[in-house]
């Protein structure tokens, strides 16, 4: 263990003498409640990626999803302690310590008073444990007595939301993992009390709590800023085809459709609500009324709110400049990919002026070859196709035109609304995924009901699922009963359940996962 105390060791020597106590910082929804300006003379140790909430010195982290949100969002402390490789990832300025990964699934809570007791030092899957370890080898590297607060552990299922879960576990596992965690931690607290004579003092409203926050939050400090790059549609649409092509990812898009129904306020909402759900994309549908239907469609009778024919409908729920300023400024405040699916020519023409990342060429116009093949000519960026009421034929026509020089998400589609389950097709998605394409990508468009559909997509390959949502009922809007209401929790009910999905697939790769132990070690006795 010489790699990680004598750099350790090394560290602590060069801290300054200001430091009036040791603070370790989880994710906790409590946080939020906390004054920064206590922390002036606070030695921070940040567990996983709550650097984004609190910038401190250490972090301990140990899972790839915490690498990758760390390569996503930047590095901001000076010291990272983890048993993942960051040689080549941290910038100049931070410092990598390589720890070993110690699995804590073991029965007895003794196995966990032995970690204190060892003279290595290991990250646990309950990394606060760590976090108390180095906390104490610090006191002792540096002959101090400092006091260790700990904020943002609540184990609460209901007080855990910032920043966003990634681990994407459902709600059952995580409170399961909370309820055992605070037990873990009042026992470890009573142990080193009586066994090590350390004082922990846990900020919140348990049992076993020392201090609460409006008790922190009068010591003295000064107030620490973190700062957020600005959001870029292009460069974060980059980062998700990233996770997509380099790990295990599904793109969960919420589909807009048209039930913004051409209002500013409703469209703010459905992407807030789309966002909070978890989604990683919008999407809108774009069409040039007056060139893509014929005259004696635009004439036909149709009753909505803007008038009683199909003109006054498409009209009215069309997005113009403005509310394309609207989208484009709310997807921004809300850190969330927005793409438009294209259906004539003026269309795209218009689009390509707030530079969409990728573009959709839906089923819709499956039978618009010119205007396909032009389209693909002349949008440079990725492409999205799905293939509702298409055959084979439309397939060979979408790899020879298409499936070059950039990124196809071709998503299996049902064109029936809802679409019943003996007609989704879902095995077609894996026809897909084995086409042999490397820029390839499949995917599902669900016009069926539920979750379902989508989740054995996922089983079967897809990097992308699309599901319609809508802001309450909208009886006049064509196939609103297949949406998922934003206003309920069907949406993020949904988007947990692709999650959970992804991760029960896991990769194709047959290993030995880090959760698994041989309960038994081997028994001569029994040859």
């Amino acid at each position: 263990m010489e790699n990680f105390y004598n750099p350790l060791k090394s560290i602590v020597s060069k801290f300054s003498t200001d430091f009036k106590n040791i603070v370790i910082v989880g994710k906790g929804e409590s946080i939020k409640q906390v004054n920064k300006d206590v922390l002036k003379n606070s030695l921070i140790i940040n567990i996983n990626d709550s650097e984004f909430l609190i910038n401190g010195y250490f972090t301990l982290f140990s899972a790839e999803r915490i690498l990758e949100s760390f390569k996503k969002n930047g590095f901001k402390n000076q010291v990272y302690i983890s048993n993942q490789s960051l040689v080549g990832v941290l910038p100049s300025s931070a410092q990598y310590i390589h720890a070993d990964y110690f699995p804590l699934n073991n029965e007895s809570v003794e196995h966990i008073a032995a970690l204190f007791e060892k003279i290595s030092f290991e990250l646990t899957d309950f990394l606060l444990l760590s976090g108390i370890k180095l906390a104490w080898l610090i006191n002792q590297f540096a002959d101090s007595e400092l006091p260790i607060y700990l904020i943002g552990f609540d184990f609460d299922i209901e007080k855990q939301s910032l920043p966003a879960d990634y681990s994407n576990h459902d709600a059952l596992y995580r409170e399961i993992l909370f309820k055992t965690q605070r037990s873990q931690y009042a026992f470890i607290q009573q142990y080193l009390r009586d066994k090590l004579q350390l004082q922990l003092r846990h900020v919140g409203t348990a049992s076993f709590s020392s201090i609460s926050v409006s008790e922190f939050n009068e010591l003295e400090a000064q107030e620490v800023i973190v700062s957020k790059p600005p959001f870029d549609n292009v460069a974060e649409y980059q980062k998700l085809l990233e996770k997509v092509v380099s790990e295990n990812y599904t793109i969960v898009v919420a589909e807009l459709t048209n039930n913004h129904i051409g209002n500013a306020d409703r469209l703010k909402k459905m992407i807030k609500l789309a966002k909070n759900a978890g989604a990683d994309m919008v999407k809108i549908q774009k069409r040039d009324v007056d060139t893509f239907y014929t005259q004696e469609e635009l004439d036909s009778e149709y009753n909505s709110p803007f008038g009683n024919k199909l003109k006054n409908y498409r009209e009215g729920v069309e997005l113009d400049d403005s509310l394309m300023h609207v989208l484009v400024e709310e997807c921004e405040q809300n850190e969330i990919v927005w793409f438009s699916s294209v259906l004539d020519y003026p269309s795209l023409v218009f689009l390509e002026k707030y530079n969409p990342p990728l573009i959709k060429l839906p089923s819709t116009i499956s039978n618009h070859r010119n205007f396909l093949k032009k389209a693909g000519d002349k949008f440079k960026g990725d492409l999205v196709i799905s293939t509702g009421f298409t055959d084979k034929e439309y397939e060979n026509f979408v790899l020879e035109n298409f499936c070059n020089n950039r990124y196809l998400f071709l998503l299996q589609c049902t064109s029936s609304y809802p679409a019943p389950p003996e007609a989704c097709q879902i095995a077609v998605v894996r026809h897909y995924d084995h086409l042999g394409f490397s820029n390839l990508l499949p995917g599902y468009s669900s016009h069926d009901i539920g979750s379902l559909g989508c989740m054995m997509a996922v089983a079967a390959g897809a990097k992308m699922v699309e599901k319609h949502v809508k802001l309450g009922d909208l009886d006049w809007i064509h196939f609103d009963g297949v949406a998922l209401d934003l206003l309920t929790n069907q949406f993020e009910v949904f988007v947990k359940d692709i999650r959970r999905a992804s991760i029960m697939c896991g990769t194709k790769d047959k290993k030995i996962h880090k959760q698994e132990h041989h309960k038994y070690a081997p028994n001569e006795k029994h040859f």
